[in-house]
């Protein structure tokens, strides 16, 4: 997960300035919304449950599989209780008759959180897919983002080379 020759540097790249850019004014907004919210800082592979400028919780990220440029600012849509044999990745679909789903509010090992972005964070390598945009966490980390974060909840995700700075 460390930053290696392997990452592009997008601090010297003028076409990534600018979505280095919006990530910062993202999390100034975060920041100022006074409001729970997550922190993705993919330079150092954590990610933090912030309130305003308080870190409630850092989290060391096991993988990242976001991409090179994702979205910066994404919210909770979903809290998935369990994995679903048929497939993860399709819309969970509640019936009167599941009443363990219903009833369930902590979280499991096999717990996850989707955004409204498509991103996924989880810690049960049985969400794992190829291809697919997601943070893999530690089970108790996972655990307790699960447990804290109400849908809705926003996430900023910060490049790996925000803190770079420029010689010119």
């Amino acid at each position: 997960m460390a930053c290696g020759s392997a990452t592009p540097s997008f601090a010297d790249n003028d076409e990534e300035l600018p979505y280095i850019n919006a990530a910062l004014q993202v999390w100034l907004e975060a920041i100022e919304a006074d409001t729970p919210y997550l922190l993705v800082d993919r330079g150092v592979a954590t990610m933090q449950l912030m309130h305003g400028k308080a870190v409630l919780r850092s989290m060391p990220l096991v993988a990242d599989s976001l991409g090179i440029r994702p979205l910066q600012h994404t919210r909770v849509q979903a809290r998935l209780r369990r994995y679903r044999p048929s497939s993860p990745w399709s819309d969970p679909a509640f019936s009167p008759f599941d009443w363990e789903q219903n009833l369930v509010e902590e979280a499991s090992a096999e717990s996850a959180l989707y955004f409204s972005s498509g991103f996924l964070v989880y810690a049960s390598p049985v969400w794992s897919r190829i291809g697919a945009r997601t943070l893999q966490l530690t089970v108790d980390d996972l655990r307790a983002l699960y447990n804290a974060c109400a849908l809705g909840t926003p996430m900023v995700v910060l490049p790996s080379t925000w803190r770079e700075g420029r010689d010119r």
